[in-house]
């Protein structure tokens, strides 16, 4: 004879069966939420190292100026948002003395604020910014020079004017400087200006995710790109070479080239080594990252955040944060300014 369950049998299996539903439902959704917390901090940590790498990267290019004689040249200070092709900071009026901009360049809260919203917008009040100039890395023929775009063309032959050591525009028949074996002319380089930010956006208008952005000299016109997400503050440490090259003794002084003081900024002290951004030779990169979503009940309100020489104390908002931190060697300008060692005298021959 089948029996069936009695009503008390199946209450009793419906009430196991519910707690075991439930449990698994719990399991998944702690399982869930421990997996979008990972996925936040992965996508943080891969902006901060991204935005820290692409920094280091073009700092340690600044001041690169391709075959621009080096032995006898002088800077500029350009405005930083500059489009004209003479107002860049490209100099040659004494042909003895030519100038090229500045390779790098600070900028505080103050300044950035007053950089016009063209060139410079969103910026995220309180934070600083730094330009860069150099020329791009890729030579090419003066006939691939697109229209507006700025580039620069130096003299590899000994026939050349001495009054041209370089050319700058961006009409490729301009370009009339002779290549080494003085039978054709010589490549160009693209002239780069940028300038690196934090915005208080990313895409303006939708969001409020402070970004690192970089307005960039294309063409005519600064244009600004987005680059990371969620880097919510910067602090730069310039590294001055405080040695003046008229003291240096190559027999003893070995501190030519390298930082002798990190600021972060300029002395204000005229005339002082440290007061001209020429003699920055390495830079302390600090970067403060923030996931882009919040996560619940995440409080860090009690932590302080060491950026260098400043500190950022977090808050209640359910942001968590991380620092990165860097240091970056001018090559370019430092290895100019390198003392070599003085050369080992040869020991003589014993005597028999």
């Amino acid at each position: 004879m089948h029996r069936g369950f009695s009503l008390v049998e199946l209450m009793v299996g419906l009430t196991i069966g519910m707690v075991l539903v439930a449990g698994l439902s719990l399991l998944f959704a702690n399982s869930s939420q421990s997996g979008n917390e990972l996925e936040k901090s992965i996508r943080q940590i891969e902006n901060g190292r991204y935005a820290v790498e692409l920094l280091h990267d073009d700092l340690s290019l600044a001041g690169f100026y391709g075959e621009v004689p080096t032995d006898f040249l002088g800077y500029t200070t350009p405005d930083v948002c500059a489009t004209a092709l003479n107002s860049l900071g490209w100099d040659k009026t004494a042909p003895s003395d030519p100038k090229v901009p500045l390779p790098l360049m600070g900028l505080s809260p103050t300044e950035v604020d007053a950089l016009p919203a063209t060139c410079v917008a969103n910026h995220k009040a309180g934070t600083v910014a730094f330009a860069v100039h150099r020329l791009g890395a890729d030579a090419v023929a003066p006939a691939a020079v697109t229209a507006s775009a700025p580039h620069v063309q130096t003299s590899r032959c000994v026939t050349d004017p001495v009054a041209d050591p370089f050319i700058v525009s961006a009409t490729a028949a301009d370009f009339t400087l002779k290549n080494l074996q003085c039978n054709a002319t010589n490549q160009v380089r693209q002239y780069v200006s940028r300038i690196y930010y934090i915005a208080d956006c990313n895409e303006c208008g939708s969001d409020t995710t402070p970004t690192l952005k970089m307005a960039e000299l294309r063409g005519t016109q600064m244009t600004v790109v987005p680059l990371a997400e969620g880097i919510e503050n910067m602090v730069l440490e310039y590294g001055f070479d405080t040695t003046d090259p008229a003291d240096a003794d190559p027999a003893t002084d070995t501190s030519k080239g390298t930082p002798d003081i990190f600021r972060t900024g300029l002395s204000g002290v005229v005339g002082a080594r440290d007061n001209d951004w020429a003699n920055v030779v390495a830079v302390r990169l600090h970067l403060l990252s923030r996931t882009t979503e919040r996560s619940p009940d995440y409080n860090d309100s009690a932590k302080a955040y060491v950026l260098g020489p400043a500190s950022s104390t977090g808050d209640n908002s359910g942001f968590k944060r991380r620092v990165y931190t860097t240091t970056v060697r001018l090559t370019n300008v430092a290895g100019l300014r390198e003392v070599p060692p003085p050369p080992t005298p040869a020991s003589s021959p014993s005597s028999p």
